[in-house]
């Protein structure tokens, strides 16, 4: 991308291509995001959101120059450039914008139909715009994206039926025990995709379930709703001693479990990592009698809901297309907008001419029903330049060039 002509670029790391142990190095936090923000705006870069969840992390930005991004983003996670270089992706233009729409309605997620990216999304652009990163293009984009987005919902199936992370793990669960009846499930970490677990667990009929969670206030506010028990995490190792089935979604970006937790378990053990990076430190799982699951393990699940799903993506892309197609048309007219605008006040200018010339022939009362002849006129001819114009520009831009020239309208 040597040359500077704005675009829309989209580069990251998703969950498709890159391990999770790798993609656990690509996080943004809140600060780390502002830091990229302010340092986008000295570099010139005119407008960019920045996506960061469990399993990807992305910017969406407008401008010239690919490599700033590139360099930016490696700058801000713990990862290597080479490592960067190895599993990011870069798309631009109809590409990037291609996968924008599809990420928010649900094609591009872990799980099929998993709308949950979306208000991630809204978030990032509402605080890239109050941090004065989002230009008119990019706004205007996301309101067509945000149009197919509630249409994709109010018209096909691609969201019906349970099919989340969490479902993924309910599933995990319920292929591998015949019967929860005597089982002690015990969840660590009570924020977004811990709260869906455990709702999604409340349909079974398991033996006891306990919540622990940093901040006890918030696991004991999900465990009245539910009627379920509630430890402190200082009591996290005793309770495992009698768990059968441990899941653990706690955010934080090291390790909250260790083989330490395990050092008096004697009993087998069903341990599922629903966070990235990993919250589980992958050497328990050479502890005997554990066996540890993580993200990209559960996104082989597949079922009826998922299956259903699939018959909604042609449908989807579709709606997809149809809003797309309505943005770029919207494209064409932003580009158009300052030769109509000139032609306007071309036209105008003759009038103002020949008025200023024959003034001193007209009574006042003249002049002004002059005035307002001319300009209901000129206007009538404008309109109907503006609609040939508009017409002929979505097939070829030699229309403007023509306009131009007759008119001339550049000096």
């Amino acid at each position: 991308m040597s040359d500077h002509k704005q675009k829309f670029i989209s580069l990251g790391i998703s969950h498709w291509k890159t391990p999770i142990d790798i993609r656990g190095k690509f996080n943004f936090s809140a600060d780390a995001i502002d830091a990229i923000l302010e340092e986008a705006k000295l570099l010139g870069v005119k407008s960019l959101f920045v996506v960061s969840t469990c399993n990807r992390a992305q910017f969406f930005a407008y401008h010239h120059n690919a490599y700033i991004l590139k360099e930016l983003f490696v700058k801000h996670t713990k990862a290597s450039a080479e490592e960067f270089e190895k599993h990011h992706f870069t798309t631009t233009e109809d590409e990037a914008v291609h996968q924008l729409f599809e990420l928010c309605c649900g094609l591009d997620s872990m799980m099929l139909g998993d709308l949950q990216i979306v208000n991630q999304i809204k978030e990032a652009t509402k605080y890239a715009n109050q941090k004065d990163m989002l230009d008119g293009y990019s706004h205007r984009l996301m309101q067509y994206v945000l149009q197919a987005y509630k249409d994709v919902r109010t018209h096909t199936e691609i969201n019906e039926g349970p099919a989340s992370v969490a479902h993924g793990a309910v599933l995990f669960i319920k292929e591998r025990f015949k019967s929860l009846a005597e089982k002690k499930i015990v969840l660590f970490g009570t924020g977004e995709i811990g709260e869906t677990t455990v709702k999604n667990l409340q349909k079974h009929n398991y033996k006891e379930m306990v919540l622990v969670n940093r901040t006890r206030a918030k696991a004991e506010a999900l465990a009245n709703t539910i009627g379920v028990r509630v430890a402190a995490i200082e009591n996290l190792e005793e309770e495992l001693k009698t768990t059968d089935i441990f899941i653990v979604a706690t955010g934080a970006t090291e390790p909250t479990v260790g083989p330490e937790y395990f050092e008096s378990t004697n009993k087998k053990m069903l341990l599922i990592d629903l966070s990235v990076p990993r919250n589980i430190d992958t050497s328990v799982d050479a502890l005997k009698e554990l066996e540890l699951i993580d993200m990209d393990q559960l996104n082989n699940i597949q079922d009826e809901t998922l299956a259903r799903r699939r018959k909604n993506i042609p449908k989807a892309r579709t709606i997809i297309n149809l809003h797309k197609n309505e943005f770029y048309d919207w494209v064409l007219m932003r580009e158009l907008s300052p030769t109509i605008q000139s032609l306007r006040d071309k036209l105008h200018s003759f009038t103002a001419v020949e008025l200023e010339q024959q003034k001193f022939r007209l009574t006042p009362e003249e002049l002004d029903k002059a005035e307002k002849l001319a300009s209901s006129v000129v206007n009538k001819i404008a309109n109907q330049a503006t609609e040939f114009i508009k017409l002929k520009y979505r097939q070829s831009d030699d229309v403007v060039k023509m306009v131009e020239e007759m008119f001339k309208l550049k000096p």
